[in-house]
C-alpha cells in the first residue's frame, strides 16, 4: 500500500475531516504513550504486524514488538516530551497517510544533559474495526543536539534542580 499526500485544492468534505482528526488522534496517542512510557497505549497505535523502520532503518520492529521493547529502552531518560509540527494527513477510503515532524526533548535521568532530536515520520495507516492504526512507519532523524540543563528557577518563587523533579 502506498498513499501519497494529495496536492488537491478541492474543498474538504465532512467525512474527510472526521477521518483526518481520527488519524491525528493516533499520532497524539503515540506521542503521549511515548512520553508516559505506556506500552498498552503504544500498542493501540499500530497493527500487530506493522512494518516499522526507526532511525533511518537502523532498527526495525513490528507494531507489538515496538511497544514491548522500545518503550522500556527509554529508561535512561527522566523527562521526555514529543512535540508535533507540520502534519500533513490525507485519507483515501480505508487508507491514510501522515507526514509529520516530531521534536523529542529528552533529559537524561543521571546526567544534567538534555537531548533534542527532530525526526521526520511518514506513516501509512489503515482503518480497522477498532479505528485507525499505523501499518507502516518510516522514522528518519533530521538533526540532534545536546545541551546542559540548569536548575529550574522562578524569580521570587525559588527553584529546583531538574534531577529532583519526579517523572510523572
Amino acid at each position: 500500500m502506498t498513499v501519497t499526500p494529495s496536492t488537491s485544492t478541492r474543498a474538504v468534505q465532512d467525512g474527510d475531516l472526521i477521518d483526518r482528526l481520527a488519524v491525528r488522534e493516533v499520532l497524539e496517542r503515540y506521542t503521549h504513550a511515548m512520553d508516559r512510557r505506556d506500552e498498552e497505549l503504544m500498542r493501540s497505535c499500530f497493527t500487530p504486524d506493522a512494518d516499522l523502520s526507526y532511525f533511518g532503518g537502523l532498527r526495525r520492529f513490528t507494531g507489538h514488538e515496538f511497544a514491548d521493547t522500545f518503550v522500556s529502552s527509554l529508561e535512561p531518560f527522566g523527562f521526555i516530551d514529543h512535540s508535533i509540527s507540520s502534519p500533513r494527513i490525507t485519507v483515501d477510503g480505508d487508507t491514510a497517510s501522515l507526514d509529520v515532524h516530531l521534536c523529542a526533548t529528552m533529559a537524561l535521568r543521571d546526567d544534567p544533559v538534555v537531548l533534542v532530536r527532530w525526526v521526520r515520520v511518514t506513516d501509512e495507516l489503515v482503518r480497522e474495526p477498532s479505528g485507525w492504526k499505523v501499518a507502516k512507519r518510516r522514522h528518519v532523524p533530521q538533526l540532534q543536539y545536546e545541551s546542559p540543563t540548569s536548575p529550574i528557577d522562578f524569580p521570587g518563587v525559588g527553584g529546583k534542580d531538574p534531577a529532583d523533579v519526579p517523572v510523572v
